[in-house]
């Protein structure tokens, strides 16, 4: 008995196993074509978006150094899937926010010496308790300045 020679050919992720006889031309062509329509599909799914986060820009303090009020920074950073780096340029903006502290709240920024609280207690504060409307707001001003419906476009392809 006579063993047939397995050849393996690999192509773009795609393994491909021959058992004696060489695949045809169309068929090679038809495995190319559908590997690279799945590439070109996933790079139209791909698509920029803002990353949100909080900045403490400032805190005021009572008599007895607990926080009263905090005055942050909202900021939207753009994130470029690679496919997508000619298209779109990087940028981050930012939005001004204040929150005063209620007294009433059960939260250790409002129950500890300013000095002994940390920076991802404050923060977690304002993910909490700021309004969602405020947030929303803060959102869509970040997103007109980052990813605006329309584009302005100063380099004409005619001007020399």
């Amino acid at each position: 008995m006579k063993k047939k020679a397995k050849n393996k050919v690999q192509k773009k992720g795609l393994t491909i196993t021959l058992r004696g006889r060489q695949p045809s031309q169309i068929a090679i062509l038809k495995l190319k074509n559908a590997v690279e329509k799945k590439e070109t599909e996933q790079r139209k799914k791909e698509k920029p978006f803002i990353r949100y986060s909080f900045h403490i820009e400032s805190v005021e303090v009572d008599g007895n150094n607990l926080l009263e009020e905090i005055v942050f920074l909202y900021k939207g950073t753009m994130v470029i899937p690679k496919s997508q780096k000619d298209n779109f340029d990087q940028g981050s903006y930012s939005v001004n926010g204040t929150y005063v502290v209620p007294h009433n709240i059960d939260h250790v920024v409002r129950l500890q010496d300013f000095n002994q609280i940390k920076r991802k207690d404050v923060i977690d504060l304002l993910s909490k308790n700021v309004r969602e409307d405020y947030v929303k707001g803060m959102r869509e001003m970040i997103h007109k300045q980052l990813m605006p419906e329309y584009k302005i476009i100063t380099d004409l392809p005619w001007k020399s």
